[in-house]
């Protein structure tokens, strides 16, 4: 699926605007993080005063709720139209001069006398980002902003700076900002789609695809056939990952090495079936789940360290609002891949609950690194041949991440992890944290992933003597995990 959100921007009717991009670029032409600017709050209480008066004495002011107007706030020196003007004037005209360093202290100029301009402000905007100082062209962009809240052209070229500089979430709600104040055109529509699947809201991406076609519909002849072009492909990247009805199949490989067992533990699985779409998303499968691992051994005595099984079954699963939570059940039958003297098929019952979310942040106003990413893992299954134990368990993994998402991707984390079960077994019963990196490796359609983890763990319930365990333990691990999914819809969508 594309993650880049789609525009054209449009600049500020004034004497000397700059060369727009082309019609219907497909490339994100503007995004990402800069600071919000609340220095009023940080003031001294001299300063609160002075922020009072501006209040009172200026109500053209901007009133916005926005956090940006703050900055308006602040004591001004009064507007000396004159000087003003006569700045400007030298910008625009270094601009046709095609002399933009001297339109930059032109414009800068203006502002010493009029403060609350925002022509100046979206003039240094985009002159700036003509000069590629995205972040810095951000600044102007939301300061002129605060001044001129409805200058719709502007907010957009600014979201999609905030989705180029790896801002998605500043983007995603300048579009819906013009979205809910009914003013927004359908390329906003396609923004708001791309930016919702990136977060993982593919209820909300198709919702906003749709739209998009629906006002290009209502359009009559000046529909951009750019525009539905991309909510279509939209809708069809969507339907191929999965929103719709269809077959589908994955597999997941994650072997491991646990040092304070020396032991190296392969699992993995693959499944296959048939899910249907709608808010639910009810899903048929068949699957076969395998682990086993190097140290466990079979005989009169056995010494198992993990449940050596290879698990065909069928299942039903569904998941409510196609969102990180999913409900699930299987029946099959565990074949025992180690001889412990007893019945080498079993029947294995299974049904439960998980969850699985991921959240970035970019830290720099850059399209690049470092981004904060947050994981969070959890499951909760009941297990018949277990004797009926109840398991779960819950992950919490804090990265930062450097590279980008089609490169290779290196991350430093720390990771809590933490399990219980029902039944009371100690090795159930266990709690870890530490940290470590990771390696992220694009290989054709696959990625790989390896992460080095240094932990420290303690049992719940004390182990019993007969274990040799100590209760806190210290371990090392080295993780391979990669994984596949292909999905085909029953339509081209």
């Amino acid at each position: 699926m594309r993650r880049t959100v789609t525009g054209t921007a449009q600049f500020a009717a004034i004497p000397c605007a700059m060369p727009l991009p082309p019609a219907g670029s497909t490339r994100a032409r503007n995004t990402p993080l800069s600071k919000v600017h609340m220095r009023c709050i940080q003031c001294v209480p001299s300063a609160v005063v002075l922020c009072v008066v501006a209040l009172i004495a200026s109500p053209a002011l901007p009133t916005s709720a926005s956090p940006f107007a703050l900055s308006a706030l602040h004591a001004q020196t009064p507007a000396n139209d004159s000087l003003f003007n006569a700045a400007m004037n030298a910008g625009y005209a270094a601009l046709r001069a095609d002399n933009k360093q001297a339109a930059i202290a032109e414009f800068e100029r203006a502002l010493q006398y009029n403060a609350g301009s925002a022509t100046a402000h979206f003039q240094l905007g985009y002159i700036k980002l003509s000069l590629d100082q995205k972040a810095a062209a951000v600044v102007n962009f939301e300061e002129g902003l605060a001044r001129e809240e409805n200058n719709d052209d502007v907010r957009r070229q600014l979201g999609y700076l905030y989705a180029e500089l790896g801002r998605p979430d500043q983007a995603l709600r300048v579009f819906q900002r013009l979205r809910d104040a009914g003013r927004a055109i359908p390329r906003d529509y396609v923004s708001i789609g791309n930016l919702s699947a990136l977060a993982g809201d593919l209820a909300g991406a198709e919702n906003a695809f749709n739209a998009a076609l629906t006002a290009s519909e209502g359009a009559g002849d000046t529909v951009d056939a750019t525009v539905v072009a991309d909510a279509r492909a939209g809708l069809a990247n969507l339907a191929r990952t999965g929103i719709g009805a269809g077959l589908f199949g994955e597999v997941y490989f994650a072997p491991f090495y646990q040092d304070r067992f020396d032991n190296t533990v392969t699992l993995g699985f693959a499944r296959a079936g048939v899910r249907g779409g709608g808010w639910w998303q009810p899903t048929l499968y068949a699957s076969l789940r395998g682990t086993r691992d190097s140290r466990s051994t079979g005989g009169q005595q056995p010494v198992l360290f993990n449940d050596n099984t290879l698990i065909p079954a069928v299942g039903v699963r569904v998941r409510p609002g196609r969102g990180g939570l999913l409900l699930y059940a299987e029946a099959g039958a565990a074949y025992a891949l180690v001889d412990t003297g007893g019945e080498q098929w079993t029947r294995d019952l299974r049904a439960g609950i998980n969850y699985t979310g991921l959240r970035e942040h970019a830290l720099r106003d850059n399209g690049t690194s470092p981004r904060l990413v947050s994981e969070l893992s959890g499951d909760a299954s009941y297990y018949e041949r277990f004797d009926n134990n109840v398991i779960a368990f819950a992950q919490l993994r804090e990265s930062l991440r450097f590279g980008r998402p089609d490169g290779v991707m290196f991350d430093l984390f720390a990771r809590a992890w933490g399990a219980t079960d029902s039944n009371g077994e100690f090795f159930n019963r266990v709690v870890e944290g530490g940290g470590g990196a990771a390696v992220h490796l694009p290989l054709g359609a696959l990625r790989a992933s390896v992460y080095f983890d240094v932990l420290r763990g303690r049992y719940l319930s004390p182990p019993p003597p007969s274990s040799l365990l100590p209760r806190n333990y210290n371990d090392w691990r080295v993780t391979v995990s990669t994984g596949l999914f292909r999905f085909l819809p029953f339509e081209d969508r």
